[in-house]
Protein backbone atom coordinates (compact mmCIF):
# COMPACT_ATOMS: atom_id res chain seq x y z
CA UNK A 1 0.00 0.00 0.00
CA UNK A 2 1.31 3.54 -0.82
CA UNK A 3 1.20 6.06 1.48
CA UNK A 4 1.99 10.21 -0.01
CA UNK A 5 1.35 13.07 2.30
CA UNK A 6 0.38 15.76 -0.31
CA UNK A 7 3.42 17.42 -0.99
CA UNK A 8 3.96 20.88 -2.97
CA UNK A 9 5.30 20.97 -6.54
CA UNK A 10 8.35 23.17 -6.18
CA UNK A 11 10.07 25.19 -9.56
CA UNK A 12 11.97 22.69 -11.56
CA UNK A 13 15.62 24.28 -11.77
CA UNK A 14 16.26 21.54 -15.10
CA UNK A 15 13.39 23.74 -16.73
CA UNK A 16 14.43 26.92 -15.63
CA UNK A 17 18.02 26.75 -16.69
CA UNK A 18 16.88 25.17 -19.88
CA UNK A 19 14.46 27.81 -21.01
CA UNK A 20 17.64 30.49 -19.50
CA UNK A 21 19.82 28.74 -22.36
CA UNK A 22 17.01 29.01 -24.47
CA UNK A 23 16.31 32.86 -24.61
CA UNK A 24 20.41 33.78 -24.19
CA UNK A 25 20.72 31.56 -27.25
CA UNK A 26 18.26 33.49 -29.34
CA UNK A 27 19.16 37.35 -27.87
CA UNK A 28 22.64 36.56 -28.68
CA UNK A 29 22.37 35.43 -32.37
CA UNK A 30 19.88 38.55 -32.83
CA UNK A 31 22.37 40.89 -31.42
CA UNK A 32 25.02 39.27 -34.09
CA UNK A 33 23.00 40.09 -36.99
CA UNK A 34 22.25 44.26 -37.82
CA UNK A 35 19.12 45.14 -35.48
CA UNK A 36 17.82 49.02 -35.36
CA UNK A 37 18.36 50.87 -32.11
CA UNK A 38 14.96 50.93 -31.55
CA UNK A 39 13.54 47.05 -32.02
CA UNK A 40 16.82 46.15 -29.67
CA UNK A 41 15.26 48.51 -26.98
CA UNK A 42 11.77 47.39 -27.85
CA UNK A 43 13.28 43.77 -27.16
CA UNK A 44 14.59 44.72 -23.73
CA UNK A 45 12.19 46.19 -22.99
CA UNK A 46 9.38 43.55 -23.77
CA UNK A 47 12.02 40.72 -22.25
CA UNK A 48 12.22 42.88 -18.85
CA UNK A 49 8.13 42.91 -18.67
CA UNK A 50 8.21 39.46 -19.19
CA UNK A 51 10.16 38.90 -16.22
CA UNK A 52 8.73 41.09 -14.16
CA UNK A 53 5.10 39.40 -14.76
CA UNK A 54 6.87 36.37 -14.14
CA UNK A 55 7.89 37.00 -11.05
CA UNK A 56 5.06 38.23 -9.87
CA UNK A 57 2.90 35.67 -11.09
CA UNK A 58 5.30 32.93 -9.64
CA UNK A 59 5.51 34.62 -6.44
CA UNK A 60 1.41 35.46 -5.83
CA UNK A 61 0.47 31.79 -7.10
CA UNK A 62 -0.94 28.91 -5.22
CA UNK A 63 1.13 26.01 -4.87
CA UNK A 64 0.17 23.13 -6.62
CA UNK A 65 -0.01 19.98 -4.41
CA UNK A 66 0.52 15.95 -5.64
CA UNK A 67 -0.25 13.36 -3.29
CA UNK A 68 -2.12 9.57 -3.55
CA UNK A 69 -4.83 8.64 -1.37
CA UNK A 70 -7.14 5.32 -1.33
CA UNK A 71 -8.42 6.40 -5.22
CA UNK A 72 -5.30 7.34 -6.25
CA UNK A 73 -2.26 9.39 -7.15
CA UNK A 74 -3.91 13.20 -7.28
CA UNK A 75 -2.99 16.83 -8.32
CA UNK A 76 -4.40 19.70 -6.58
CA UNK A 77 -4.80 22.94 -8.45
CA UNK A 78 -6.30 26.34 -7.66
CA UNK A 79 -8.41 24.07 -5.71
CA UNK A 80 -9.58 22.00 -8.10
CA UNK A 81 -8.43 18.05 -7.37
CA UNK A 82 -7.86 16.02 -10.09
CA UNK A 83 -6.91 12.50 -10.96
CA UNK A 84 -3.54 11.41 -12.50
CA UNK A 85 -3.12 8.26 -14.62
CA UNK A 86 0.60 7.73 -15.45
CA UNK A 87 2.03 7.04 -18.77
CA UNK A 88 5.70 7.31 -18.45
CA UNK A 89 8.16 6.97 -15.17
CA UNK A 90 11.14 7.16 -14.83
CA UNK A 91 14.33 7.99 -12.90
CA UNK A 92 14.22 12.38 -13.89
CA UNK A 93 10.45 12.42 -15.06
CA UNK A 94 6.47 11.18 -14.36
CA UNK A 95 4.49 11.91 -17.40
CA UNK A 96 0.91 11.63 -15.98
CA UNK A 97 -2.56 12.75 -17.68
CA UNK A 98 -5.33 14.19 -16.23
CA UNK A 99 -8.26 10.99 -15.87
CA UNK A 100 -10.96 12.86 -17.09
CA UNK A 101 -13.18 10.57 -19.83
CA UNK A 102 -16.39 12.50 -19.81
CA UNK A 103 -15.11 15.61 -21.98
CA UNK A 104 -14.84 15.10 -25.87
CA UNK A 105 -12.17 18.09 -25.82
CA UNK A 106 -10.08 15.93 -22.80
CA UNK A 107 -9.78 12.79 -25.62
CA UNK A 108 -9.08 15.00 -28.26
CA UNK A 109 -6.77 17.38 -26.63
CA UNK A 110 -5.66 15.63 -22.92
CA UNK A 111 -3.71 17.57 -20.51
CA UNK A 112 -0.65 15.70 -19.40
CA UNK A 113 1.58 16.85 -15.83
CA UNK A 114 5.31 15.90 -15.70
CA UNK A 115 6.51 16.04 -12.75
CA UNK A 116 10.42 16.40 -12.67
CA UNK A 117 12.87 14.72 -9.92
CA UNK A 118 13.72 17.95 -8.25
CA UNK A 119 10.30 19.50 -7.74
CA UNK A 120 9.68 17.32 -4.81
CA UNK A 121 11.50 15.78 -2.38
CA UNK A 122 13.53 13.04 -3.12
CA UNK A 123 11.87 10.19 -0.69
CA UNK A 124 8.36 11.43 -2.20
CA UNK A 125 9.91 11.18 -5.72
CA UNK A 126 10.44 7.60 -4.86
CA UNK A 127 7.11 6.90 -3.32
CA UNK A 128 5.53 8.49 -6.29
CA UNK A 129 7.45 6.81 -8.95
CA UNK A 130 6.92 2.98 -7.33
CA UNK A 131 3.43 4.12 -7.48
CA UNK A 132 2.84 5.31 -11.05
CA UNK A 133 5.56 2.01 -12.30
CA UNK A 134 3.06 -0.03 -10.78
CA UNK A 135 0.07 1.32 -11.63
CA UNK A 136 1.40 1.84 -15.95
CA UNK A 137 1.98 -2.17 -15.11
CA UNK A 138 -1.45 -2.84 -13.86
CA UNK A 139 -3.00 -1.11 -17.22
CA UNK A 140 -1.00 -3.13 -19.45
CA UNK A 141 -1.97 -5.99 -17.58
CA UNK A 142 -5.60 -5.56 -18.24
CA UNK A 143 -5.25 -4.22 -21.45
CA UNK A 144 -3.51 -7.58 -22.41
CA UNK A 145 -6.59 -9.47 -20.97
CA UNK A 146 -9.54 -7.74 -22.74
CA UNK A 147 -7.76 -8.61 -26.24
Amino acid sequence: MFSLKSTELRPSWLSVALWLVIAATSAALLQRYWMPAFWRVSLFLCALMFVLVWCIRWRCQVGIVVGIDEMGAFVMNKGQCERLCFVRANGVQLIAKEDRKSHFREWLWPKYWVIYRDNIAQESYLILRSYAAQQILQRRNDKAKTL
